[in-house]
């Protein structure tokens, strides 16, 4: 049922290129047609040239062939062309509808579900479809003419021995439909398991160093090996199943092919048949043999799609679980502050936040202090609207902002993280990642801000040097001021800082405590997330949480008056 449902969705994408696929038919029929007709020719050189000794009609003949055969490779030359166009056409909007829902997904689907396995769907699974639409369909098509014809000729020529010749067809059908559920079904967990292997290559990958640094790589290795044999062995077992399917579907056709030669025989015998019929009906027998051996193939090729089609459509079926409502409104900024009431939130089971309130006035700069697991991300993450709290709400100059328009709420946040992400591309292109219409001279403004200018303007390039993949030429200290410059020219309201500064050296962190107290304007909000004391003591006030709760709250000053735990966590650093 799911398979079905599966093929017809994807016919579906056929349809604004119907007028291709139907002149691909017609090319296919014109092609199987010219196919039916060299048997028929065969039969006409033995009675009527050979026997007859008619060398007009064998020179008339020998002429034709050449003629079909141009007519024949034209036709398959356009068929291939247009059915090609309308197979690219469908994958390029396939892959465009699952780019851009993957981007509308939430947070949660992300972390529920392997990197490698997505992209492994995003590829892999794409190609099966592509040579579905390119290849297998139009095959299926032409094989099935060419099998229908054949044994419509073989009616023509003896009604009795076709009928003796097709007995054994229930049989080969039982034998693809059974083969071709085991290869399906193979085909679908093969495919799992070997995005299991894309991201464990991923993963090694991108966490080389931690693993080379850890002396860890036979861990890695071992851990590859064992998900590489169950990839060999799911392998073999699809491998089994597609060998068997050929030779079993020839054996029982050969069944049919012995019991046409004695009945022919017998027929041309007692003069019901002549030679060149009994050559010709042998002769459209193989042609139509053939097909059922590509079919089988074809079919083979079909189970896997279909489950690549599913595996796509797993994805675009999962609806976002953070949307807009439809009153929604949007917001051009903000002028009132942030505020967060009696919010609980947990995750897998596990309570992340409880009992939080807090009210972030307008142009006030506030830190975020507590150990690993506090809840301090969370709170971003309700922020930018990458989850809902199961409890409470946040406003939004009074709005809750479950009414307001998520990319509406977004724009008015800029973040930096831990990690800044770097993307391909250019210094330029990346800080233009924050605002895409603005200028050069604003470029370099917000490099300055964000003293990242100083160390672009000696790159190979400046502001055209190529960063490589993820920025792996600069160093942690730049990718911050890179990210932070492209926070700067959004310009938002809202700046939030999520241990930006972690795993920087002292000069960088000046760096970006100069920006964050001489660069960024009096009216924005900027929520710093950190654990060191020297980034949040000037600010007008920190937040201390442990166990996802509020502990204290005020400024430096204050909490070295009135708060045990803020000496706690900064004992060696006051």
């Amino acid at each position: 049922m799911v398979k079905g449902k599966s093929l017809f969705r994807l016919l579906n994408y056929l349809k604004p290129y119907g007028g291709l696929v139907a002149g691909a038919l017609i090319m296919g029929i014109l092609g199987a047609g010219i196919s039916l007709i060299f048997p028929w020719l065969v039969k006409i050189i033995i009675d009527q040239v050979l026997i007859q000794k008619n060398l007009l009609l064998l020179l008339f003949i020998t002429f034709g062939i050449v003629f079909i055969f141009f007519i024949k490779g034209l036709a398959s030359y356009i068929q291939n062309l247009w059915v090609s166009k309308a197979g690219f056409r469908v994958i390029t909007k396939l892959r465009s509808e699952l780019y851009q829902h993957i981007y509308s997904l939430s947070a949660s689907f992300f972390q529920e579900n392997p990197t490698g396995d997505i992209i492994s769907r995003m590829t892999n699974d794409v190609t099966n479809i592509q040579n579905l639409f390119s290849h297998t369909f139009m095959n299926i098509f032409m094989d099935l003419l060419i099998l229908i014809g054949s044994i419509g000729v073989c009616f023509y020529i003896n009604w009795k021995l076709t009928t003796l010749s097709i007995v054994v067809l229930p049989l080969v059908g039982l034998s693809i439909d059974y083969l071709g559920k085991k290869i399906r079904g193979a085909s679908h967990l093969l495919q799992s398991k070997t995005a299991v292997l894309t991201q464990l290559i991923e993963r090694t990958v991108s966490g080389i160093k931690i693993i080379q640094s850890y002396v860890s790589g036979h861990y890695e290795v071992e851990k590859f090996e064992k998900e590489n044999e169950l990839n060999f062995y799911l392998a073999m077992k699809q491998a089994k199943a597609k060998a068997l399917l050929t030779p079993l579907v020839e054996l029982v056709s050969s069944v049919g092919l012995t019991i046409m030669i004695w009945f022919g025989g017998r027929e041309v015998v007692f003069g019901k048949l002549t030679p060149g019929g009994l050559i010709a009906f042998l002769g459209y027998i193989a042609t139509a043999a053939a097909p059922l051996s590509h079919i089988s193939n074809g079919i083979q090729a079909l189970q896997q799609s279909l489950a690549s089609a599913e595996r796509i459509f797993e994805i675009l079926d999962t609806a976002p679980r953070i949307q807009d409502l439809s009153e929604s409104v949007s917001i051009q900024s903000v002028a009132r502050g942030i505020t967060l009431k009696d919010i609980y939130f947990s995750y897998g089971g596990e309570i992340i936040l409880k009992n939080f309130s807090l009210h972030i006035a307008q142009g006030e700069k506030i830190g975020i202090v507590g150990p690993s697991g506090a809840g301090k991300t969370t709170l971003i993450n309700l922020l930018l609207r990458f989850y809902d709290p199961d409890q409470g709400s946040i406003e939004v100059d009074g709005i809750d902002i479950r009414k307001i328009k998520i990319a509406s709420l977004r724009q008015q946040i800029g973040v930096v993280l831990q990690d800044s992400l770097v993307l391909g591309g250019t210094v330029r292109e990346n800080i233009l990642y924050g605002n895409l219409n603005a200028s050069m001279d604003e470029v370099i403004e917000a490099a300055q801000r964000a003293h990242a200018h100083e160390f672009i303007i000696h790159l190979e390039n400046s502001y055209d040097t190529d960063l490589g993949d993820m920025g792996k030429r600069l160093s942690g200290g730049q990718k911050q001021r890179i990210a932070i410059a492209r926070a700067l020219l959004k310009n938002p309201p809202i700046l939030v800082l999520d241990e930006a500064t972690s795993s920087l050296d002292p000069e960088s962190e000046d760096y970006i405590l100069d920006t964050i107290h001489n660069h960024i304007g009096k009216d924005k909000i900027v929520i710093l997330i950190a654990h060191s004391l020297r980034m949040v003591k000037d600010l007008d006030r920190i937040v201390l949480i442990k166990d996802g709760e509020i502990r204290d709250i005020g400024t430096h000053q204050e909490l070295l008056k009135n708060s045990p735990y803020y000496c706690q966590i900064f004992g060696r650093d006051l």
